[in-house]
């Protein structure tokens, strides 16, 4: 197994944590949602996401919680069976981003070397840009079985040299013997 293989693995164990987690815990939904009336998420985030959390969010706290829990369930899946892997890991990207903006972590003009900058969720969010761009990270996934079974999907679900690796080797055809011509004809 490659090292970006069990990367891919190891973040997506840790959506699968996270979604257990709230699954779990049968008042997430009204927790996460009392959280965003007190102001949580919301007062750290800068002034344009402040207006969508309180217009959009906070509205439909309970519809958010269920997403939230449901989208790392999916990506968890997805990333340790590597099924889907670079939507997972844009996923990921996504979702961290969002996490990120709403603690305030992501403002224009801050000091990108303080240490709150470097949290686990940025480390998470770096690796799964590299899942996303390494063929390793395809490696010993459902995608490759995907891509060998249907050769039109390689774009799609690997890295351009994985997919050469997947793909089905080309049939050779006999072009015949020194002594006879492409048509098979003999050039004596």
């Amino acid at each position: 197994m490659t090292c970006m293989a069990l990367v891919r693995i190891l973040v997506g164990a840790m959506w699968l944590n996270g979604a257990v987690e709230k699954f779990l815990n049968p008042e997430f939904p009204q927790q996460f949602a009392a959280s965003l009336q007190s102001g949580g998420y919301i007062s750290q985030a800068p002034l344009w996401f402040q207006s969508f959390m309180q217009s959009t969010v906070v509205p439909n706290s309970e519809l958010f919680a269920n997403l939230t829990r449901f989208g790392q369930l999916a990506l968890g899946i997805a990333l340790v069976l590597g099924l889907l892997t670079n939507l997972a890991a844009a996923g990921s990207i996504f979702l961290i981003t969002m996490l990120q903006i709403s603690q305030g972590a992501l403002r224009v003009g801050t000091d990108l070397a303080s240490p709150e900058f470097l949290t686990i969720h940025v480390i998470v969010a770096v690796l799964a840009l590299l899942i996303l761009v390494s063929a390793g990270a395809k490696a010993f996934s459902l995608d490759c079985v995907l891509a060998r079974r249907k050769p039109a999907l390689n774009l799609l679900l690997m890295s351009e040299k994985l997919a050469a690796i997947a793909a089905p080797a080309p049939v050779v055809r006999d072009q015949g013997s020194p002594e006879q011509g492409a048509g098979g004809e003999a050039t004596h």
